[in-house]
């Protein structure tokens, strides 16, 4: 996941003479809350709340339609008992079609749809028996959002997205969804 976080990083720096010179190119950060809802076959269902956060970069074609990128981290989800312990983190990596709704020179509503790579880590603990392992999950994404212009380069954007099942193994399914706001800034 460092390796994969460091190119990403690396090419965004390369990228960004580049940025400055293409109109319609943003890119973005989001914090919020992620809610991971696990359903076990035989045993029940619950949901974990944690902080998530998103980093993304788009492009808008016209001022109606565009396309995103973005790595999302839904937060680690970890329990304990009679000195057995486990923990699961998700993450994701999406591609997406967006489209947008102008409403007037500050506000507009925007949508998205696309697909999204999944990776859950697991792990667990019992005395001196430890597994652990990873699984990736490929499911359609959808999201929802409006966005406030607080200048011609600057916006804020409250968004909700759903990334389907992250997981799903021997019985046991997991889904991913973040409510977030955070800033764009567009080039």
């Amino acid at each position: 996941m460092k390796k994969q976080l460091f190119a990403v990083i690396v090419g965004a720096a390369l990228a960004f003479p580049l940025f400055a010179q293409a109109e319609g190119i943003y890119i973005g950060g989001n914090v919020g809350r992620s809610e991971l809802k696990l359903t076990v076959e035989g045993e029940g269902s619950g949901k974990e709340n944690k902080t998530g956060y998103k980093a993304y970069a788009g492009y808008d074609f016209t001022p109606n339609f565009g396309a995103e990128a973005g790595y999302v981290n839904f937060g680690k989800v970890k329990d304990s008992d009679d000195g057995a312990s486990a923990s699961l983190k998700t993450s994701a990596f999406y591609v997406a079609a967006t489209g947008t709704l102008p409403l007037n020179a500050e506000f507009s509503l925007f949508a998205k749809a696309g697909v999204t790579q999944n990776r859950t880590k697991v792990s667990a603990n019992a005395g001196n028996f430890s597994v652990s392992g990873s699984k990736n999950k490929t499911a359609a994404l959808f999201g929802i959002g409006a966005a406030y212009n607080i200048n011609k380069n600057l916006s804020a954007v409250a968004e909700y997205e759903n990334f389907g099942k992250t997981l799903s193994e021997d019985g046991a399914k997991l889904k991913a969804d973040l409510l977030s706001v955070g800033l764009r800034y567009k080039f």
